[in-house]
């Protein structure tokens, strides 16, 4: 069986990927989930890398897990056909915790030609945007460590919570940093979340219902954004 993954990152990212210099303990954070569950949701992971090609590969957190079920519509229309595509996002993983799995066998073997990365907004409560940064950092180079070859589509964490609450705040100020990561070729940008606000930056429930989590609908307007950039990237 696999280690329990570490509560603090170690080491921190190199320099040439880092939006900015940041300094500072990473936030430690207890698991809010069974370890063996988490692990056994590892194991096939790393099963399903270890058995063969993958063309979009999805990680992340509950947003990227509930796709395929949440948007299901959605997900067998836009993104199914675009080739093999596997997703490999857990609810409530935070940067350290998908860290630690694109480290330990969820990248290895799959040659993937696109990987979909959303992650950070659980860590936004109990870290600063900076080391939310350094972690999304950490996880982009080990991506394109171990899959060079692969375009990294780096999402932007959605909004959450009301227009003024510091979710929202500290979710924007993430952003701002890992933007910077992106370099148009290797590593794409891609910011969906304005479609879930009105003109006055409320979260639109409809969706959105929890000011977190997309609706069927609401995985729509991630799709609508995203798929443009996968058929680019995949040469559909």
């Amino acid at each position: 069986m696999q280690p329990a993954p570490p509560a603090i990152v170690q080491p921190a990212p190199p320099a040439t990927v880092s939006p900015a210099p940041l300094a500072g303990a990473w936030v430690a954070t207890p698991r809010p989930w069974s370890q063996k569950a988490w692990l056994t949701l590892h194991e096939a992971f790393v099963a399903r890398a270890q058995a063969g090609p993958i063309d979009v590969l999805f990680l992340g957190d509950s947003i990227s897990a509930h796709f395929p079920t949440g948007g299901a519509e959605i997900w067998q229309r836009e993104i199914e056909p675009l080739g093999n595509v596997a997703d490999f996002a857990i609810d409530g993983d935070r940067t350290q915790f998908l860290l630690w799995r694109a480290q330990n066998g969820e990248l290895d073997g799959t040659n993937a030609r696109v990987v979909v990365l959303m992650i950070g907004t659980n860590n936004l409560a109990t870290s600063t945007p900076e080391n939310v940064a350094r972690g999304v950092a950490a996880i982009v180079e080990t991506v394109r460590r171990k899959l060079p070859g692969a375009v990294v589509v780096l999402n932007a964490i959605l909004p959450r919570g009301p227009v003024d609450g510091p979710a929202r705040a500290a979710a924007a100020d993430t952003n701002a940093l890992i933007h910077a990561l992106a370099d148009g070729t290797h590593v794409r940008w891609l910011d969906a979340g304005a479609g879930y606000l009105d003109p006055a930056g409320n979260i639109d429930l409809t969706l959105m219902p929890d000011r977190l989590h997309p609706s069927a609908t609401g995985y729509g307007i991630w799709a609508a954004a995203l798929r443009p950039v996968l058929l680019d990237v995949l040469g559909k």
